[in-house]
């Protein structure tokens, strides 16, 4: 989907949408389709749906979108760790990808996950644990870890066998820290707009967990690791991105209502993790499937008088029952 726009003039979308739609695995022929609906549900991910939104409103396609839009963007103040076992012949593969879990406090949350054999590559992205400052000194604490234990740091940076030697240890706060997104030109790229972060940086790494994955590694034989990115560029890892989108009262406040029906639109809806307004310090995987089962909930059954009248639009237009255009109804 690249573009959304109301048809018949009417600004609010009460007449419906022109939904327009292109390849994008191809460069030049990107196969650009056009189909009509009742409504659209945007459900791209946090980022995906933000950066597509801010383009809208941007190029006028959606203009009544909240200003509100990319503010607040949480990662559930995460750092991913880990122990590895290289000298063992037990595999830590088999078994739930995100099994046992247990909480260090009430706002720190640690999780177990698991990656099938041969998944080793995301082991080239993995490093020593060391302590030190968040910051370019951390480098300097991290070389000196490596220099003290070059052994560790051969078995650590060979990626062969890591998903099979791996315990990953996914560690998420329930703390209130967040940054705001914006679609701008980046300096090093000033050709065309991109999706950025503004604000004071989210916290790069958890020292109550990191003491966690030390005492683990000394107790079952393991080695502490972590993500490079962390060391060498001060930027946490998350798989959790939320918010952007957020449910609110108004539009001063937020991008959506409680029925996550867009502040000035009929019948055009946000659900993913972008409509999620607080850090929930878990995986909200059940959490957003709650919210958008209970905004599919006010929606009408479908209307046999609109199904007849779309038979007889330009052939040039998909039907409503097409999976790319939603046939929703304005409650």
């Amino acid at each position: 989907m690249v573009d959304v726009r109301p048809l018949n003039g009417k600004e609010d979308g009460s007449d419906g949408y022109e939904v327009f739609t292109e390849c994008s695995t191809v460069w030049f022929d990107k196969q650009r389709r056009s189909f009509r609906c009742r409504g659209v549900v945007f459900a791209a991910s946090s980022l995906g749906t933000m950066e597509l939104l801010f383009r809208l409103k941007q190029n006028g396609s959606l203009p009544r979108i909240s200003d509100d839009l990319g503010k607040r963007v949480r990662t559930n103040a995460e750092s991913l760790i880990g122990v590895r076992f290289p000298a063992s012949d037990k595999s830590m593969s088999p078994g739930l990808a995100g099994g046992g879990s247990i909480y260090l406090d009430e706002r720190t949350h640690i999780g177990v996950v698991r990656y099938p054999e041969g998944s080793d590559a995301i082991g080239l992205m993995m490093t020593l644990l060391c302590g030190g400052r968040a910051g370019w000194t951390r480098i300097f604490t991290w070389l000196w870890t490596l220099l003290k234990h070059p052994m560790q740091a051969l078995l650590v940076h060979n990626p062969v066998g890591f998903a099979r030697q791996t315990m990953l240890l996914l560690v998420m706060q329930s703390v209130d820290a967040s940054l705001n997104m914006r679609l701008k030109r980046r300096w090093f790229w000033p050709f065309t707009k991109q999706l950025s972060s503004e604000g004071g940086p989210i916290p790069t790494f958890i020292p109550e967990a990191n003491a966690f994955a030390e005492k683990g590694a000394k107790a079952l034989g393991g080695i502490p690791t972590t993500f490079l990115s962390e060391i060498l560029f001060n930027i946490p890892t998350t798989a959790h991105c939320m918010g952007g989108c957020a449910m609110a009262d108004s539009p001063e406040r937020g991008v959506m209502d409680v029925q996550n029906r867009v502040f000035g639109y009929q019948n055009l809806l946000v659900c993913d993790g972008s409509m999620l307004s607080a850090n929930l310090g878990v995986n909200p995987s059940l959490t957003i499937t709650a919210l958008a089962e209970h905004a599919m909930s006010y929606i009408p059954t479908k209307d046999t008088h609109y199904d007849h009248d779309l038979k007889s639009q330009s052939s040039k237009f998909q039907r409503a029952s097409d999976p790319l255009s939603l046939n929703i109804l304005p409650s």
